[in-house]
C-alpha cells in the first residue's frame, strides 16, 4: 500500500468529516496547573521540618529549604516571613497531631492517676517518635530569650495545664492528697521528661516508652495518692523524682 492509498483509506475509514475538524495545536509549552496554596504550603513546612531537624534551626537555611522543596526561594517568602515564622508552623502542626490524640483519647479513660499516666505517656511517645523533632523542641525551649518566647514552651505548658486540671480535679474528689501543689507536681513531670529528651537528641538511645511511664508515673502518684498517709513533703518527692531521672539517663 502506499503512502496515497493509506490516505485514502484512512480518509474512508474516518469518515469525510475529519477535514472539518478544529487543528489541535500541540504547544509543547503547555501550562501545567499550579499547586493550590494549601498544597504549595504543606510541602514548604514539610521542607522546613526536615531541614531544621536534620541541620537545626540556625544552619537550617531558607535556601536549603527551597532546594528540598524544589521552589524558587522567593516563592517561600510569599507564604512566610522567614525562618521563625516557619519554624512556627513545624511546631504548630507538630503539636496539632498531639492535642488531637489527647482530645479525642483523654475523655475516654478513666481515673485521674490514669488520665494523667496517659499525659506522661502521650508526650513520650511524641520524643521517641521523632528524635530530630525532639532535638528540634528542645533546641528551641533554650535558644530564645523572653522577648522572643518559643512556641514550643507556650505548646508544653498546654499539656501541663492538662495535667495540673486532672491533679486539681483529684484533689477534690480527694483521689490526690489535699496538700499536693499540681504546679510543682507538673513542673517535676516536665523536668523529667525534659531530660529525657534530650538524653535522646544527644544519645539515640531508644526509649522504653512503657519502663518510663511507668517509672515517672510510680515516682510521683505515689507521692500525691490520698491513700499514702505518711507525711511526705514535696521536697523529698521532688528528690525521688531527680533519683527516678537519674536512673533513666543514661549519660
Amino acid at each position: 500500500m502506499n503512502y496515497i492509498h493509506y490516505c485514502g483509506s484512512l480518509y474512508e475509514l474516518i469518515g469525510a468529516n475529519v477535514w472539518t475538524l478544529p487543528f489541535v495545536n500541540i504547544d509543547l509549552q503547555t501550562k501545567i496547573a499550579r499547586p493550590a496554596k494549601e498544597v504549595r504550603i504543606d510541602t514548604i513546612v514539610k521542607s522546613a521540618r526536615k531541614v531544621f531537624c536534620s541541620c537545626g534551626f540556625e544552619k537550617g537555611s531558607i535556601v536549603d529549604i527551597a532546594r528540598d522543596a524544589g521552589i524558587a526561594e522567593g516563592t517561600i517568602y510569599r507564604y512566610f516571613d522567614g525562618k521563625r515564622n516557619l519554624l512556627d508552623e513545624v511546631l504548630r502542626r507538630h503539636y496539632a497531631v498531639i492535642f488531637d490524640d489527647i482530645k479525642q483519647t483523654l475523655p475516654s479513660i478513666r481515673g485521674h492517676d490514669n488520665r494523667l499516666r496517659y499525659l506522661v505517656r502521650r508526650v513520650l511517645l511524641a520524643i521517641s517518635e521523632d528524635r530530630g523533632m525532639a532535638g528540634l523542641i528542645t533546641r528551641d525551649m533554650r535558644q530564645f530569650d523572653n522577648e522572643h518566647a518559643s512556641l514550643s514552651q507556650d505548646l508544653n505548658r498546654q499539656i501541663a495545664v492538662l495535667m495540673a486540671d486532672e491533679i486539681k480535679a483529684g484533689i477534690k474528689t480527694g483521689v490526690f492528697r489535699a496538700d499536693t501543689s499540681a504546679s510543682i507536681v507538673c513542673d517535676m513531670i516536665g523536668g523529667g521528661l525534659e531530660l529525657i529528651a534530650w538524653s535522646y537528641m544527644t544519645n539515640g538511645k531508644a526509649i522504653d516508652v512503657d519502663k518510663v511511664t511507668d517509672s515517672i508515673s510510680q515516682t510521683v502518684l505515689s507521692g500525691i495518692e490520698s491513700r499514702d498517709t505518711t507525711p511526705e513533703s514535696l521536697a523529698r518527692l521532688v528528690n525521688r523524682l531527680e533519683h527516678a531521672a537519674d536512673r533513666l539517663d543514661p549519660s
